[in-house]
């Protein structure tokens, strides 16, 4: 059940999040919350000390079986055979047209079992789309839906490593970089660290049992984390530069127009879907690419609104925008044709007058110790 129409799943921090005074949404299939002190305040206790989320609707697939690794080899544009043990990479997962089914981390546990952290809207479609190309490997490839089984809880902000740190067992995972991925046993039962995030702060996210998910997000507040929604999290997301799936990425976009070719590992021999569109883009240049605009007002910019050039006329449209607590000013992503790529000034028209803005490369705030 994934339809935002149909009665929404909750997760197991459904409750915590009403006794705190959330206000909850469906989202993704999902009761989410929202906000709970506000938008803005949340979003800048995460960029001056440390927020908590709730991340628990994203999806995990496991992967495994002697065939894993050379059946991910073709799946992914990502080198997940560069993978070594507890370590995790950002890659797609696309159709053969090119256009980008889901992005998502791939995490190597050990040896041949891999670990896919997914979008909650996407899981179902990215279950089947594995689970295809899995039965032509007979047997050599297990594709297992460990979503059930946990709950995700996500600590950003520069304060975020200190205070997991009083909370976690142990000390070696601080020690290792980004995208680093530990299993801790904490009394008997089996705790996660990956040292990942989606908000361009430190931090890491928590993988435990549903229900243990409550005790570790009190202890967590105990320590100073300020509770936070969605909202927050795409302020910051944004303001990190960071696709949203649905927005900025769909089944119509590939990697190359969304500036994402960095993580293709062009070098490898082997075929993932849509790779020859990919290769074909990356040499004669895609149909679009996005861009990051910065406003000169405080006018919030937003998806959909059109972005034409100086003299009016349509270069292409947003798709994620919004107001950044940290700049003050209007943000957004979006897709701008190749004719006018070159200019470095536009205006984004949606309900009244144009708003001038500058083309720049995102991030639109980038932050020491990132993750």
């Amino acid at each position: 059940m994934t339809s935002e129409s149909a009665t929404p799943l909750r997760t197991p921090l459904f409750q915590t999040h009403q006794r705190l005074g959330a206000r909850m949404v469906p989202f993704a299939g999902w009761e989410m919350p929202l906000t709970f002190a506000g938008q803005v305040e949340e979003h800048r206790a995460v960029r001056e000390a440390a927020g908590l989320f709730d991340v628990s609707h994203m999806g995990q697939i496991l992967i495994m079986g002697r065939g894993a690794e050379a059946f991910l080899q073709e799946l992914v544009p990502g080198n997940v055979a560069a993978l070594e043990p507890g370590r995790s990479r950002y890659t797609q997962l696309c159709n053969e047209s090119g256009g980008i089914l889901d992005d998502l981390i791939m995490t190597r546990l050990g040896g041949e079992e891999f670990l896919a952290v997914v979008n909650a809207a996407r899981r179902a479609v990215d279950l089947a789309a594995i689970r295809g190309r899995a039965e032509a490997h007979e047997g050599d490839v297990h594709v297992v839906d460990e979503s059930p089984r946990w709950a995700m809880i996500a600590v950003q902000g520069p304060e975020a490593l200190g205070i997991l740190e009083k909370t976690l067992p142990g000390t070696a995972w601080r020690a290792t970089p980004p995208f680093s991925f530990h299993v801790l046993d904490e009394g008997g039962s089996t705790l996660c660290i990956s040292r990942t995030g989606y908000t361009g702060e430190a931090g890491a996210e928590i993988l435990c049992p549903g229900e243990e998910a409550e005790d570790w997000w009190n202890r967590l507040l105990a320590e100073g984390a300020m509770p936070c929604g969605l909202a927050a999290r795409d302020s910051l997301r944004l303001e990190a530069g960071y696709c949203l799936y649905g927005q900025d990425l769909d089944e119509e976009t590939t990697p190359v127009e969304a500036g994402l070719a960095w993580s293709c590992a062009w070098k490898k021999p082997e075929h993932w879907p849509g790779r020859e569109v990919h290769e074909r883009q990356r040499s004669g240049g895609p149909p679009r690419r996005l861009v990051g605009l910065l406003s000169e007002s405080r006018r919030p910019l937003r998806a959909g609104d059109a972005i034409l050039t100086e003299d009016g006329e349509e270069a292409g449209h947003v798709t994620s925008g919004g107001y950044s607590p940290v700049l003050e000013r209007g943000i957004a992503l979006g897709y701008v044709r190749p004719p006018f790529l070159g200019g470095d000034r536009f205006q984004v028209a949606g309900r009244g007058k144009p708003v001038p803005v500058s083309k720049v490369r995102p991030p639109f705030v980038r932050r020491p110790g990132s993750n």
